[in-house]
């Protein structure tokens, strides 16, 4: 009985504290983490609980009298906002919409919104809206979101990586060792008449597998993030002009001549190493698709903005649904060159990888019979990704 009797008693002196106290009530709303709306079924806001203010910046009394989807709502949020309201306001639904509200400081809140229809209430005659804060649990949705992106990315990566180790990586030294066979066997048989042609093939063959690996490799550190960025001034005319001398030798075995018309003197603030990558695989990749006797022609277009590279071929091009994926990667685009050269396909890919990080533009347009022209533009200021 002094059990039942003291529960008795705890439940009149609370029931005396709620319905005693008028201001037990506005304490509670002035200190709730949400907010307390009442509007009318035109949506304007007649009452705004003093949360409000912690919540978006603004004192309840310059939220009052206004048409809140109107004027308040993010443009892209009002129609649903507003058919949130209706549903409130038609007994459809009790609410949920998430959408954004301006704060005084100019920026946007996630605000998700609950409410009930007591306009036929003659103690309350208004829509009754409890309206959250859920902007810290976007950021985190957002951010999963992301993450879930970069995961995926990442899975990308790690299959496209075992892919060429598999497939790509695998066939010239398949290759090598098929070639160095057959070099012992003549050797062993003192037959020397095809011991230099079966040695350049090894050293070529050797040359395309160190490159593939080279592009391999620095194209993974750049999907980890491990790539050490090392800008600095250089005259990219010279860069084009060396990495040009370093093809002339697998151009010439093509009839393909290689030349630049462009200023002598063009500064570019950028990673050096990555651009002469980047210029390498496109000059590399025009003379795989030339055809003997054509040319490949490069080109510098400075302007105040930025520095714009061409490379020009007049060769096999492209075909227009392959030139929509030559930079995706979950769509490697990889074809044999006009001599049957093979490739990975990886080679545009990191080009796109280091033209990205330059916060710059690589391109290509090209039509099937008449040759391609890949370019690449870098920003001309003294900052870096």
């Amino acid at each position: 009985m002094n059990a039942e009797a003291d529960e008795s008693s705890l439940k009149e002196r609370f029931e005396e504290l709620i319905y005693g106290s008028e201001s037990f009530f506005g304490e509670l709303i002035k200190n709730s983490f949400d907010m307390i709306v009442l509007l009318d079924s035109d949506g304007l806001q007649h009452y705004v609980s003093e949360s409000c203010e912690k919540i978006l910046g603004y004192k309840p009394d310059e939220l009052i009298g206004i048409d809140v989807i109107e004027e308040m709502i993010h443009p892209e949020d009002k129609q649903k906002t507003f058919e949130g309201l209706k549903g409130i306001i038609e007994k459809t639904k009790f609410g949920g919409t998430q959408y954004r509200h301006k704060h005084k400081n100019g920026s946007w809140v996630y605000l998700e919104t609950f409410g009930t229809n007591q306009l036929d209430n003659p103690l309350i005659k208004a829509v009754v809206l409890n309206v959250r804060d859920v902007t810290a649990r976007k950021q985190s949705e957002e951010a999963l979101l992301e993450s879930e992106a970069r995961l995926n990315q990442l899975i990308a990566t790690k299959d496209k990586f075992f892919s060429i180790i598999g497939h790509d990586l695998r066939n010239p030294f398949a290759g090598i060792i098929g070639l160095s066979e057959l070099l012992i066997k003549e050797v062993e048989s003192e037959n020397y008449d095809d011991v230099a042609d079966y040695a350049h093939l090894i050293h070529d063959s050797s040359i395309k597998a160190m490159d593939l690996l080279t592009n391999l490799l620095l194209w993974s550190r750049t999907q980890t993030g491990r790539y050490d960025y090392q800008p600095d001034h250089f005259n990219i005319t010279e860069i084009i002009k060396e990495e040009i001398e370093l093809l002339r030798d697998s151009a010439n075995l093509k009839s393909v001549a290689i030349d630049c018309v462009t200023k002598e003197n063009i500064s570019l603030f950028a990673d050096k190493s990555m651009i002469k990558l980047v210029i390498r695989n496109l000059i590399s990749n025009a003379v795989k698709f030339s055809y003997s006797g054509s040319s490949v022609i490069i080109t510098v277009e400075p302007s105040e903005d930025k520095i714009m590279v061409n490379i020009t071929d007049s060769g096999m091009g492209i075909d227009p649904k392959q030139l929509e994926v030559l930079f995706q990667l979950d769509k490697r685009y990889s074809t044999a060159g006009t001599n049957n050269e093979m490739g990975s396909g990886l080679g545009l890919l990191l080009c796109k990888e280091f033209i990205d990080l330059h916060n710059g533009e690589i391109w290509a347009e090209s039509e099937p019979g008449k040759g391609s022209t890949f370019s690449f533009s870098i920003p001309i200021f003294d900052t870096f990704a």
